[in-house]
């Protein structure tokens, strides 16, 4: 079966068409028209007798000369997108119903429909300046009617939706567009009333998220819930309240976390356990960098990790000790060989280098055997 065209997109492309033509016609009279009232006007001041004023006027002529090709250079520009938007219609409408690959660059659909809003706006324009004061008066009124109309029905929507942002949104570009009208303060009445009702409920339920994650120490967790509970109501007095309830406790129980891992410490160092001191310290270190303590404490790391890796060192040599002992040579050769390997220049490694071959013929012994 034969296709036929819309007769409406014809008639719309006809119209562009036309547009288009007459703003490139336009564009070029308004070109000529006022390079040839320049030359005239030159071809005047340069028979006057010379006065003071002359180039004042020379400039104006120049002035207004450059402010016509300017507007006729826009409409040159508007009719030039015009052409490309009916071309790219044209080739459109050349594919049928043909689909359209996977891979088609979106980025051709959004200049299209940039294209369309301009024509749009470009017909809106030439018909508003068409009109008379009382036809623009009533067109505005008419506007401003439709518009009152949508958002009584869309607002209570929105908000029954929660979508409190989106409804303030679009109240707040309606009264940019139409300022000084009533209903949109009585709207806005609306949509505080909801937003006064779902703050009490969400900054309720955000307390008890809270005080649960408090109690459980999860500080990262329970910000967060705070920061979300700010986005949705961000002008919210509650939330700040709630927030810096939050931040103080969370501080509060991270200054007394850090005493108790300072003590800790403390405690581990006068006993001369210096492997969990380090343990502690370097746990404090992570956790809390941007610490007071933090400073004094990587300044005591060298001291503790040499002390730390001489208890090792010493423990290591008594389990070998201890293993040589009870003759299990093959248990003590692989822990002679891991402390040569990690503390090569130590007193132990070096008495150990010594015993190394003993140990391994024994070891050897003792498997065949």
């Amino acid at each position: 079966m034969p296709e036929y065209d819309d007769p409406s997109t014809a008639d719309g492309l006809d119209q562009g068409r036309l547009a288009a033509v007459a703003l490139t016609v336009l564009g070029s009279l308004s070109a000529l028209v006022a390079l040839v009232w320049a030359l005239g006007h030159f071809w005047d001041l340069s028979h006057r007798e010379p006065e003071p004023a002359r180039l004042t006027e020379y400039l104006q002529v120049v002035a207004l000369l450059l402010a016509s090709w300017g507007f006729a250079a826009l409409l040159w520009g508007t009719a030039e997108i015009l052409r490309q938007l009916i071309d790219a219609r044209d080739q459109a409408a050349m594919g049928g119903n043909t689909p359209r690959p996977a891979n088609t660059d979106p980025r051709g659909d959004k200049t299209m429909h940039l294209l369309s809003e301009l024509v749009h706006l470009t017909r809106e324009v030439r018909d508003i300046n068409l009109l008379s004061d009382d036809e623009r008066a009533a067109r505005l009124r008419n506007e401003s009617a439709d518009l009152v109309q949508q958002l009584e029905l869309m607002v209570p929507t929105l908000l029954r939706e929660h979508n409190l942002a989106e409804a303030h949104q679009r109240l707040q570009r309606a009264r940019e567009r139409f300022p000084g009208l009533p209903v949109w303060d009585q709207l806005a009445g609306q949509v505080e009333q909801a937003r006064q009702k779902f703050e009490t409920h969400d900054v309720d339920a955000a307390t008890r998220e809270v005080d649960e994650l408090a109690s459980l120490g999860a500080w990262d967790r329970a910000l967060d819930t705070v920061r979300t509970l700010r986005q949705r109501h961000p002008n919210s007095e509650k939330v700040e309240t709630l927030a810096r309830r939050v931040a103080a406790a969370r501080d509060q129980a991270t200054s007394e976390e850090r005493s108790k891992l300072m003590s800790q410490a403390q405690e581990a160092t006068n006993r001369r356990d210096w492997e969990a001191a380090l343990r502690i310290v370097e746990s404090f270190i992570v956790r809390f960098q941007n610490s007071p303590e933090t400073l004094e404490l990587r300044q005591q790391l060298p001291t503790l990790r040499a002390n730390a890796e001489i208890i090792r060192r010493q423990r290591m040599e008594g389990d070998i000790k201890e293993l040589i002992r009870k003759h299990q040579f093959a248990e003590a050769l692989e822990i002679a060989n891991e402390l040569v390997a990690r503390y090569p220049d130590s007193p132990q490694a070096v008495a150990l280098r010594e015993q190394l071959p003993r140990l391994q013929q024994k070891a050897t012994e003792a498997a065949a055997s």
